[in-house]
């Protein structure tokens, strides 16, 4: 059950960054792109919390996040959400090395 309610929990992490990493905000006519710092963030601290609460958490995260992306690159007409540009290329990048980061991480040995 654990397993499940982590793959679909990747998916809704994916699912909500697809919308909100193109937020940006302007200041002194520069444009700082908050929404992509937060998901990348947002998605490390998440995949993180995944693997302590399961052996493979992380894994499973990893599964339903790319499951997502995958469905929204491969959709016929292609993606409106992440688009093929700067933006949406260290979207993808920056979750997919959080996220392969967290899973690659050696386990801790508790006491």
């Amino acid at each position: 059950m654990k397993r499940a309610a982590l793959l679909l929990l990747g998916a809704y992490v994916c699912v909500l960054g697809a919308f909100v990493h193109r937020h940006v905000w302007f200041a002194g006519g520069t444009a700082w792109p908050w929404g992509l710092v937060l998901v990348i963030g947002a998605t490390f601290l998440v995949a993180r919390a995944a693997e302590q609460t399961q052996r493979v958490g992380a894994a499973w995260f990893a599964l339903g996040w790319g499951a997502v992306l995958m469905g929204l690159q491969y959709s016929p007409g292609g993606s409106y959400l992440v688009a093929s540009d700067w933006v949406g290329w260290t979207f993808t990048a920056g979750c997919l090395g959080a996220i392969v980061v967290t899973v690659l991480r050696p386990p801790r040995l508790g006491a």
